[in-house]
Parts: structure tokens; sequence; C-alpha cells
């Protein structure tokens, strides 16, 4: 049974038996007031026949002497019998006169003083018996008179208290069901979003107006759903990062792993020369130190996601004097040139750390650079933080790469990469130790023009000095 209807059958049972225990109530006060008044005009009644017969007995005794009172009792009877009026009188505890029902029994208005009323069901109708002791000759009266009306008056209004009694029902009925479907609408359109969100809508919110606390539930259950969703999502963007990153991976791996397998069965089985053996082993060499390169960035990437770096003063122009000095080798090689600007002097880091972001940059830019080309390295304050650049004038990255060359094993020539020995981590690796020292990169490139790699610093230790 649903929540509505439960509170419909309370609130009409209770409704029901409060008003018919008003009913009753007033029902019953009511009968006692018409009884109470219907003695009371009995009682006026015996009062005047009383009086009367008593008056007419003593001047018939008075004038004639005679004791009988039957005969002048019944005359005087037959004048209120037509009213529905019956007389009894009594002489001694005798019975000397009466056109009254006649039943055996207690007769409690036979000892009332100065009178007793009772109730009695004669033939199924109502009668009212009221008797007393009469001023003449210690006579006593007892008068009959039918009080029926008082049971249909009773009836009747018993049959009114439950016709409105159903009327009422019906009407609160169907006002209650109205206004409970009114009330409980949020619940329902409550209940419509939790099936939607468990069926995996996450997208769907409660809207429930009001601020009552059916609003306050359906504000705290969207605020949960939001929880929830973003922690979602975020479950789903690590499971997705980590399944590319695990393809990736496969992908790097097998390709040095397949070539160094067929240049081993090479040279197992093949009849080959010399300089061919000096070929195969020389490849087999390149493909190993491709899967060293390889394993070496993937520690540093681990160690990367993590370790938390103390920040330190890091002199710049030492920075890029260190990572020129590393990179000498590989700038003979195509007799290109560093020039270093350093208009800011510090920045807070960790200076291994910072090498190694600066050398994968530098990397970079040699491998993308032609012969005899320059890259610059810059330092300068910009706005409230400090910015080191790195600029070289090479082949450049389409504007359609550029914001996933960040990711892991991301690249954008993959024979071009091989063929300059990169596997697609350093970017990844500058990320991750910018991010490390809550400093963010940003690439402007234009396509066989130049690439700018600049390192925006912009946490409050930058701005001590």
């Amino acid at each position: 049974m649903k929540f509505w209807q439960k509170t419909y059958l309370c609130v009409l049972i209770v409704f029901l038996i409060a008003f018919d225990l008003g009913a009753y109530g007033l029902l019953k006060k009511s009968y006692q007031l018409n009884e109470q008044l219907d003695i009371s005009r009995g009682v006026s009644v015996y009062g005047s026949i009383e009086k009367s017969l008593s008056y007419i007995l003593r001047v018939y005794t008075e004038r004639t002497g005679i004791t009988n009172y039957e005969t002048v009792i019944a005359s005087f009877a037959a004048n209120y019998y037509k009213e529905d009026i019956l007389l009894e009188v009594y002489q001694a505890d005798q019975l000397i006169f009466s056109n009254a029902y006649q039943f055996v029994g207690d007769r409690a208005e036979l000892h009332g003083d100065p009178y007793q009323s009772v109730y009695r069901k004669m033939n199924d109708e109502l009668w009212l018996f009221i008797g007393g002791k009469m001023e003449f000759q210690d006579l006593r009266l007892v008068i009959s008179r039918n009080s029926d009306y008082l049971q249909e008056y009773y009836a009747t209004l018993r049959q009114y208290f439950i016709t409105l009694s159903v009327v009422i029902s019906l009407i609160l009925s169907a006002a209650l069901i109205f206004l409970l479907f009114q009330l409980t609408a949020p619940i329902r359109r409550l209940n419509k979003g939790v099936r939607a969100i468990a069926a995996g809508a996450y997208d769907r919110r409660v809207i429930v107006r009001g601020n009552d606390e059916f609003g306050e539930l359906a504000q705290d259950f969207n605020r949960m759903v939001d929880a929830v969703s973003n922690h979602i999502e975020t479950i789903k963007k690590a499971s997705e990062d980590k399944e590319i990153f695990i393809n990736n991976l496969t992908h790097e791996l097998k390709t040095p792993i397949t070539a160094i397998k067929g240049y081993s069965e090479f040279l197992n089985h093949a009849n080959y020369n010399e300089e061919e053996r000096r070929m195969a082993v020389h490849y087999i060499y390149e493909h190993i130190a491709r899967l060293d390169v390889l394993s070496g960035k993937m520690m540093q990437l681990l160690y990367l996601k993590s370790e938390e770096v103390a920040l330190e003063p890091v002199q710049i122009e030492n920075l890029f004097s260190y990572v020129v000095n590393m990179e000498r080798h590989h700038l003979e090689a195509k007799q290109m040139t560093i020039r270093i600007e350093c208009s800011a002097d510090e920045v807070y880091g960790d200076q291994e750390l910072l090498q190694s972001l600066f050398i994968n940059l530098v990397e970079n830019s040699i491998k993308a650079s032609s012969f005899g080309g320059e890259i610059q390295m810059r330092s300068y304050h910009y706005d409230e933080g400090v910015v080191l650049e790195v600029l070289d004038y090479g082949r450049g990255i389409p504007e359609k790469d550029i914001e996933k060359i960040t990711e892991a094993f991301y690249v954008v020539d993959r024979s071009r990469s091989k063929e300059l020995g990169g596997i697609g981590l350093g970017l990844s690796i500058c990320n991750q130790i910018a991010q490390l020292h809550h400093a963010n990169i940003q690439i402007d490139s234009k396509e066989n023009e130049y690439t700018r790699v600049s390192v925006y610093f912009t946490t409050p230790l930058q701005l001590e000095d």
C-alpha cells in the first residue's frame, strides 16, 4: 500500500470515528433534552388533571354523599381519552378505575410523592407513566400518554446523522485524495528520479519547488547525485586513462620486442656475413636502448603521480645553464645553439624535477629543429607570476594535436617520432612536474614555423622574491 493510500485511510478512519462519536453524543443529548421536555409537559398535564379530578370528586361527594367514584371518574377520563391520555385511580392500593393498559410488574409510579414518572414500551410503542398522590382522600392517580414520537424523532435524527456522515465522508474522500495527490507529488517525482538515476541516467535531477521538507530532501538528493555523478565520472575517466595508457604501453612495447625477436631468429638460423651480423646486433641494441628509455620514463611518470615536492628557491640562470650543459652533445650533433634570456632570477621548486622538465622540453625542441637552428630559453615576470619559456623554430605542432600533446604516449607523427627516438612520454612527464609545482604549461605553435612552451608559476611562493 502506498503512502498516500495509508494517509487517506488513516485520516478517513479517524474522522469517521470522531464524527460518529460526536454524532452519537449529540443524538443522545438531544434525545435526553426531548425526553425531559416530554416529562415536563406530562407532569404539567398530570398536575392539571389531578387538581381538576380532585375538585370534581370533592364537589360530587359534598353534594351527593356517594363514595362510589367510578362513574364520575369514567366520565372525566373520557374527555382525555381522545387526547391519548389514559387514567388509573387507586384507593389504598386498590384499583377503582382504569382505561389504561394493564400489566404485571413493578409500578414505581404508584409510590411517587408527590409524583413519579416512568417510560415503558407497550405494544412496541413508548408510553410515559406519571403517578402521584391526589389531594382528595388519599387517592392515587396514574396517567399514561403516548410518547412514541420520541422514538420516531430519535430514528429520524439517527438517519439524518448517518446520511450526513456518508455525504461528508464522500466529500472528505474526494478532498483528501486531491490534497494527498498534490502533497505527495514531490515524493512521486523524487521516486521517478531515483528510478531513472538507478537505471544509469546520472544527468537527471529532481525538480521540487518549495522550502518544505520535500524541497530540502530533493535538494539534498540532487547534491548527493552530483557527488555520485562526479565520482563516477572521475572513476570512468581514470579507467579510460588507464585503458589508454595500457594500450599505448602495449603498443610501444610490441614494436621493439618484435624487432628484437626477429633479429634474434635471424642470428640463430640465417646464413649471414659479418656486416649483416653487425647490423642485426646494432638494431637489437637500439631497440633494447629504446626499451630502457621507455622503462625509465615509465618509472619517472609513476613516481611523479605519487610524489609531493618541497618548494625551495631555484636560480633560473643556473637551471638553464645546467640544461644546456646536459644537452650539449645533442646540440653539437645538429650544430645548434641555445640563447638564454633571464629577466626573472628565481622560482620556487624542486631543482632536480625542474631540470628534468626543461631537459625534456629542450630535447623536444632539438628533435623538432633542423640543422643549425636556434633555441631560446627565457624567464620573465608576467602579471603576478613568473614564466619560464622554451622557444624553437622547428616544424611546429598541428593545431588539432596541441590539446592532446601532454597525454601519455601521444605523438604527432609516430613514424618520425620513432626515427627520432621519441615515445610520447616527455610532455606528459613535463605536465606532471608542472602540476606538482602548482604551475601550468601552455603551448603555442604554428606548423613549420615555431613552437613556444611556457611554464607559468603563479603560486604565492613565486612572488616572495
